[in-house]
């Protein structure tokens, strides 16, 4: 899920900065090597979910696109920032896919 709350934010911004502070006072602890993005799913309906999306395309000054993964990303460097919306069908779709987990093995014989 997703807020506004300034609550939430600061606390979330502080946790990000102490993250950023302690990996650059301590060269010996591991990054990954490759980007990380923080990923923000809004709530609602399909159309609700897509507005979200829209609205924070303009604020944060990033093309939306996609069809049932819908988003909208900015990069700062090596790190982004996504807001994606997963269409009900898709999630639903995932879902039935996931009820067959384990059930199914491999054709070794």
């Amino acid at each position: 899920m997703m807020t506004t709350d300034s609550t939430v934010r600061c606390e979330f911004i502080a946790g990000l900065r102490a993250l950023a502070n302690f990996l650059a006072n301590n060269p010996k602890v591991p990054v990954p090597s490759a980007g990380k993005s923080i990923t923000v799913f809004p709530g609602g309906t399909d159309e609700e979910k897509r507005t979200v999306v829209d609205r924070v395309a303009e604020l944060i000054g990033a093309p939306a696109s996609g069809g049932d993964h819908y988003k909208t990303v900015r990069d700062f460097g090596p790190i982004s920032y996504e807001v994606l919306a997963i269409s009900e069908q898709r999630m639903d779709d995932h879902h039935a896919l996931m009820t067959y987990e384990g059930a199914v093995k491999g054709g070794g014989r």
